[in-house]
């Protein structure tokens, strides 16, 4: 719910250093404004968040809002309009407003009896404005650092008409140097405010294009996911030492289960812990279509080394006996010869 309407006097830009009012004029510019008000320092803090609060509350009205004098439409009397607001945008500046005077409007501005402008602004919770009640000219502005409706061309003391300095905006300096960009905007320049609000445009999206190309490269969504993933990550030797570690443990349960189901003799043994090793997936498909080839009821599977080639002349049958028996083949030969005797 809006609560606190707040009147503050400001002054606005003008791009012709003439008496001519403006077609369009700045409300608010953006961030931190200063302002004296009765007597009292304070300062206002505008985002576009409270920007496009503002011009969407001013099109759901669909009507022009007035520009008075002097606030006369927050009292009881005749309150005449010196122009109308026709629209509300968002520019490098701020909020800006394009409007429609009056004659009489036009007059008091040209005659400069009249330089300054003055919104009404209506607060929501937590001190940002929402609404824009109405807009006043006004001699006594109380917002700080603005330039008036219409320029001031009076002679000066030489007689020669004043010519106001042009000052670039200091947020949009600051901006600037914030972020790295060459200090090629001299504040003579009346487009340097232009020239400097183009400049951070395109250097804040190519750092959003950068941004967005680093996190395809890494599959990501956002920046904390990245920093996720690198937090999980182990240098390439160790990853690959571990998942050496990791698939030799995984081919020796395979091999075990091959014996216990009888799907390998133990001359086999060797051959089928390197196939496992190398290629799980397709030992486990090599064992599913394997008949069974030896007895092997659960345990069958030895850790004594397989005979070396050459080691012994016994058949596929007989190994996997003396292998249940505990046995090697040079045990074997050993105890026959011992019957022999």
């Amino acid at each position: 719910m809006l609560k606190d309407l707040a009147i503050f006097t400001a002054t606005a830009f003008s791009d012709a250093e003439t008496a001519a009012p403006p077609e369009r004029f700045l409300l608010v510019k953006w961030g931190r404004t200063e302002y004296t008000k009765d007597g009292k320092g304070g300062h206002i803090d505008f985002s576009e968040a409270d920007a496009d609060a503002i011009i969407a509350e001013f099109a759901s009205r669909a009507r022009d809002l007035v520009v008075d004098y002097d606030h006369q439409t927050l009292g009881d009397g005749k309150a005449p309009a010196a122009g109308w607001i026709t629209a509300l945008a968002k520019t490098p500046d701020g909020l800006e407003a394009a409007v429609n005077w009056t004659p009489k409007g036009r007059d008091h501005l040209a005659q400069r009896e009249y330089r300054y402008h003055s919104p009404v602004l209506a607060f929501g919770e937590g001190r940002h404005p929402r609404s824009l009640h109405s807009v006043a000219l006004t001699n006594h502005p109380a917002f700080h650092g603005y330039q008036p409706l219409v320029a001031d061309d009076l002679p000066d003391k030489t007689g020669e008409p004043h010519q106001k300095k042009h000052t670039m905006n200091e947020q949009l300096k600051k901006l600037s140097e914030a972020l790295g960009l060459p200090q090629a905007f001299d504040d003579a320049d009346e487009h340097a405010d232009e020239k400097a609000a183009k400049a951070i445009q395109e250097q804040v999206e190519a750092e959003r294009k950068a941004t967005a190309d680093f996190l395809a490269l890494h599959d990501c969504k956002t920046l904390d996911d990245v920093t996720g993933k690198v937090k999980g990550m182990v240098p390439a030797s160790e990853k690959a030492e571990l998942e050496g570690k990791l698939a030799a443990i995984e081919a020796e349960k395979a091999v075990r289960k091959a014996f216990d189901d009888g799907k390998l003799v133990e001359a086999q043994r060797e051959w089928a812990t390197e196939y496992a090793t190398r290629d799980l997936e397709a030992f486990n498909a090599f064992c599913e279509k394997q008949p069974k080839v030896a007895p092997g009821p659960a345990g069958a599977f030895s850790d004594k080394p397989a005979p070396k080639k050459g080691e012994c002349d016994f058949d596929d049958e007989e190994l996997a006996i003396m292998s249940k028996m505990g046995l090697s083949p040079n045990d074997f030969k050993k105890s026959e010869k011992k019957e022999d005797k």
